[in-house]
This record gives C-alpha cells, sequence and structure tokens, in this order.
C-alpha cells in the first residue's frame, strides 16, 4: 500500500509539473506586461489565454504586441487560408513557422488561432437566454427562451438554434405560442465563397400554422470576415411542407435570399449585435412571399452573463390557415449565459 501511495504521488508530482511547463506562451501587452500561459483559442478578435496563478484571461486581440507559442496551432486568416505551425509576431504580423518554412501574416488578417488537434468541446460555444414577462392588467404571461450553439472548424460551420415564446392568457385560458428549431452546416471556400445545406421546423399559432418543415440549400459570399464584423449573403432554393390548424398539408418549393451581420466588441461592456434576414419567394404558389427577421443585441453583466433584446418579425403574404394573421412581431428582454 505504502509503495502504491509513493507511485501515485509521484505520478501526481510529475503531471502537475509537466501541466505546469506546458504553458509557456508567452504574451506582451502594449503597456509592456508580459504574460505566461497557454494560448486555448482565438474568434471574433478575442484571444482565450490560460494561466496557473490568475486563472483563464481574455485579451483582444488588438490590444497585443508580441505573441510567442512553441506549439503548432491551425490558423485561419479573412480570406479563409488555413495555415499550421508555431507561431510568433513581427512588425505588426503573426509569423507561423512550419517544416517547409515561414508564413507573415499581418495580425488584422487572422481570425481564428486553435491548438493543433484541439478537443471536440474546445470548438463549441453559444449563447442560452430566456425571459419571464407577466401584465396584471391583461393577465397574460409570457415565457421566452432562445438558444444557439456552434461547432467550429476552420472550413466549416456547423450551428443549432432553437427559439420558443409561449404566450398565456389566464382570463380565457387561450394560448398563442411560436418556437422554431434550425440546423445548418456552412462551408467555406478560398475568395469568400461558401455552401450551405440547412433544415428548419417552425410553429406559430397567430399565422395559424401547427408546423412548417423546410429544407435547402443555398450558395453565397463574405464580404466582411474580421474581427469586428461578418458580413454575408446568399442565395438557394428550399422545399417545405405545411401543416395548418384546420387545412389540409401541402408542399411549396420556394427562393430564399439571406442577409447575416455580426458585430462585436470587447470593450467593457461587452457587445454583441447579430441580425439576420430571409426573404422567401415562392416558386409553386406565384405571388406568396414570406420574410423572417431576427436580430438580437446582447451586453454583458459580469463574466459570461448578459443582457439581451431581441426582436423578431415573422411575415406570410398568404399564410396556410386561411383567415390567420399575415404579421407577427415581438420584443423580448432576457437573460442568459455564453459557452
Amino acid at each position: 500500500m505504502l509503495r502504491g501511495a509513493l507511485v501515485l504521488t509521484l505520478v501526481a508530482l510529475v503531471s502537475t509539473t509537466a501541466s505546469a511547463q506546458a504553458r509557456t506562451d508567452v504574451v506582451t501587452l502594449a503597456n509592456g506586461d508580459r504574460i505566461t500561459g497557454e494560448v486555448s483559442r482565438l474568434e471574433r478578435g478575442r484571444l482565450e489565454f490560460k494561466t496557473d496563478d490568475a486563472g483563464t484571461i481574455y485579451f483582444e486581440w488588438d490590444k497585443i504586441v508580441r505573441l510567442e507559442a512553441a506549439r503548432e496551432f491551425e490558423v485561419l486568416t479573412s480570406d479563409f487560408r488555413r495555415l499550421i505551425g508555431r507561431l510568433s509576431t513581427g512588425q505588426g504580423t503573426l509569423v507561423i513557422t512550419a517544416a517547409d518554412g515561414t508564413t507573415s501574416v499581418p495580425i488584422s488578417e487572422i481570425t481564428n488561432i486553435l491548438p493543433l488537434g484541439a478537443s471536440f468541446w474546445s470548438r463549441i460555444d453559444g449563447t442560452f437566454d430566456s425571459g419571464f414577462t407577466y401584465t396584471r392588467s391583461s393577465a397574460i404571461a409570457q415565457f421566452t427562451l432562445n438558444s444557439n450553439t456552434t461547432y467550429h472548424r476552420p472550413s466549416f460551420v456547423f450551428q443549432l438554434t432553437a427559439s420558443a415564446t409561449l404566450t398565456h392568457e389566464t382570463d380565457t385560458n387561450e394560448r398563442d405560442d411560436r418556437g422554431a428549431v434550425g440546423f445548418s452546416y456552412v462551408r467555406y471556400r478560398r475568395g469568400n465563397l461558401f455552401f450551405s445545406g440547412a433544415a428548419r421546423f417552425e410553429a406559430n399559432e397567430s399565422l395559424g400554422l401547427v408546423l412548417r418543415s423546410e429544407v435547402g440549400g443555398q450558395v453565397g459570399q463574405r464580404f466582411v470576415n474580421t474581427n469586428r464584423a461578418q458580413l454575408e449573403t446568399g442565395a438557394g432554393l428550399v422545399v417545405t411542407d405545411e401543416e395548418a390548424v384546420d387545412s389540409e398539408s401541402r408542399q411549396n418549393v420556394e427562393g430564399v435570399l439571406t442577409f447575416k451581420y455580426s458585430f462585436y466588441a470587447y470593450n467593457r461592456p461587452q457587445t454583441n449585435v447579430d441580425v439576420g434576414l430571409r426573404y422567401y419567394p415562392s416558386l409553386s404558389e406565384w405571388g406568396r412571399q414570406r420574410i423572417q427577421f431576427d436580430s438580437s443585441l446582447r451586453r454583458e453583466l459580469w463574466k459570461d452573463f448578459f443582457v439581451s433584446l431581441n426582436v423578431f418579425d415573422t411575415f406570410d403574404s398568404e399564410p396556410p390557415q386561411p383567415g390567420a394573421a399575415r404579421n407577427d412581431f415581438g420584443i423580448v428582454t432576457s437573460l442568459g449565459w455564453s459557452y
């Protein structure tokens, strides 16, 4: 037993020493401070840096004047070049050193950094927020929920989104609920082109919609890809199946035009703005048009927790349920957590 305890102690000491020795990356800030630790990732203009004494620290990428990292990393540039090697900095550039030579890239063009062979969980991030309101004079209670989970690779992104608004009127016991779940896969190519496939499932009692199932794909281009903002547009086709309250299900072929914009700033308080617009002109029911608008503004309250303002607008010129409203609009305030 004594021998076993000594072996376990030795293993623990060796593991601790190895862990401490592994954190040899060095960040130098504009004020001259040098911090030793381990680069975890760079994304959306923020470098995640693990240290032994101060825990995990987040640096704004443009505030770093020097970076030295002897391990190998995957580096993604704003024009979607993928580079692998050790990291160092020069005169306003990041130098990636590989076995076949070195490549210098302006620091402002570096959009993603991940350790080579990073785990599945280290590539996932997202947000979760919820809110509740109750108005006594109208006896209306409303609960909202929004979730966004993203898995990143240098050349593609997989995203899962979900949202729900549950409304209950106490006096009449009536409900007016809406919800949506979406999956998307986006593959980026050189020259900022991308190809994507997506599936979306939606229900909206205001529009008389029991379930709309939507599957499609599109091609598009990212016009802005920096550490402060992203802007992209796309066009494609989708096939839908709709089930209404008092009518038979029907199928539809539609075009789709998309617009997405994101802005993020990490000066306190941290701010994120996301705007998405999808326009669906019907190809099988000529004259019918649908529009889906979603936007969110998030401001950090304290580390990883934020307050969010979400605005949505759903329009259908010919809703599947005859006589149903053509437009559903809402503004929601909620509290959330990012991971």
